[in-house]
């Protein structure tokens, strides 16, 4: 169970190290975890062991974030991407769907935060929303970034589930936040309605 666990660890390392050193990593846990007959000294030797492989995995990926791989990383990851992608789209999402479906609990504390006397849109609110606007077709395209690398030796395209429903959901919110602006726009221009 215990050398189950570790291994699920030492899946948090950065790709390249796991590569290069994750077998020899795994072999001295199961030696030096096996070394000791059992009791509390086995047990303070496999937490001593967790402890310092969590302080490693933390320590590899902060010198990814210094060397400036993180990009590369996040492109080449398409579960990454995913994730980046949905983060990215969270702040105009939410606040999208708060307030399409009405949601009153969050449609009271968002109007609170982001207006002013209920009407006028204070600072924090252009934030979310001109920037939330803006992030969505970068994060959009960072999705679509990982579906259109070529892999193996044939170099074929690799279609992932997790981006194409990130993707799925990001064009969505583009076609209705801005869509709505666009109609919303041209309605004014016509003199219909102008909110």
């Amino acid at each position: 169970m215990v050398h189950i666990l570790y291994k699920k660890l030492l899946r948090l390392y950065p790709r390249g190290f796991r590569d290069r050193l994750g077998e020899s990593v795994e072999q001295t846990f199961r030696d030096l975890s096996n070394e000791q007959k059992g009791g509390l000294t086995r047990g303070f030797v496999v937490l001593s062991l967790f402890a310092e492989t969590a302080v490693g995995i933390v320590h590899e990926h902060l010198i990814l974030l210094i060397e400036g791989d993180v990009m590369k990383t996040i492109l080449a990851n398409p579960r990454l991407a995913a994730i980046t992608s949905l983060i990215l789209s969270l702040p105009l999402g939410l606040t999208f769907v708060a307030f399409m479906f009405d949601i009153e609990l969050l449609v009271k504390s968002l109007k609170d935060r982001f207006t002013m006397d209920g009407q006028q849109i204070n600072n924090l609110g252009r934030i979310v929303i001109f920037g939330g606007l803006l992030l969505l077709p970068l994060a959009f395209a960072l999705n679509l970034q990982t579906m259109l690398i070529r892999e193996g030796p044939e170099q074929k395209r690799t279609l992932h589930a997790i981006n194409f429903i990130v993707g799925a959901i990001i064009l969505l919110l583009i076609i209705f936040t801005w869509g709505g602006l666009i109609v919303e726009e041209i309605y004014c221009l016509r003199g219909i309605r102008c909110d």
